[in-house]
């Protein structure tokens, strides 16, 4: 379960921890992606109000007022006040009493903390191929982790963030390794195999080029909702 960063920070040291730079990161995150282009035009110095676009942005958070290029930034703060802190506001107050244990770990004594540790989850290229633990034995296993290595380099955004998913059952770093095996499975039957409870990756020795690695590995990408789980 992902949860907030703003929301973890407001249980932990409450509401005057959280600045204004915080709260419109956090509403930009928690906004569609699509409606982030909108939010930035509202912020900007060529704002129309009275454009559509943004009114029925504003309008989406039940906002009816009619903003001016003078109070469309504070109208926005406002907006995101509403959705980050005052509707999760009875669920914050039950579990700021049960999560201040956490506070007994170092890294959630200081906001700043809190920073770091969800930084370090965040998936990169480099985060995700440091925990891969491999010793090939022979030309063909070393040059498939080539292979492998290669193409974790090439993701980026949702790509990366599958990857991780198949791999460990997570999207974010949540492990310290994954260990990779190799395999002799050739023809129709090859393709990778995730043992996520590991993690554990087998990886076929067979591939004769980089992109007939790629094109497996796309083909599983692709297929994510045949494999993934996910609890709501």
């Amino acid at each position: 379960m992902c949860l907030s960063k703003l929301f973890i920070t407001s249980c932990l040291f409450g509401e005057q921890s959280i600045d204004a730079g915080f709260l419109l990161e956090s509403f930009r995150g928690y906004i569609p992606f699509d409606d982030r282009e909108i939010l930035d035009k509202c912020l900007g110095d060529d704002f129309d109000p009275n454009e559509e676009e943004s009114l029925e942005f504003l309008s989406s958070f039940k906002c009816f007022r009619l903003p001016t290029k003078e109070t469309i930034s504070s109208i926005v703060m406002e907006l995101a006040h509403q959705e980050l802190i005052q509707k999760p506001r009875y669920i914050l107050n039950c579990w700021a009493p049960i999560i201040a244990s956490l506070k007994s770990d170092e890294i959630f004594k200081i906001p700043s903390g809190i920073n770091e540790l969800y930084d370090s989850k965040r998936p990169t290229a480099k985060k995700v191929i440091k925990p891969f633990n491999a010793e090939p034995a022979n030309e063909q296993e070393r040059q498939s982790f080539t292979h492998l290595k290669r193409f974790v380099k090439s993701l980026e955004g949702k790509a990366l963030q599958q990857f991780l998913h198949f791999c460990t059952g997570s999207d974010v770093i949540t492990c310290s390794k994954i260990d990779i095996e190799f395999s002799i499975i050739d023809g129709f039957k090859r393709h990778p195999v995730a043992h996520t409870c590991g993690p554990m990756l087998q990886l076929p020795s067979t591939y004769e080029s980089y992109p007939e690695l790629v094109e497996e590995f796309s083909t599983i990408m692709k297929s994510a909702a045949a494999w993934s789980f996910d609890m709501i």
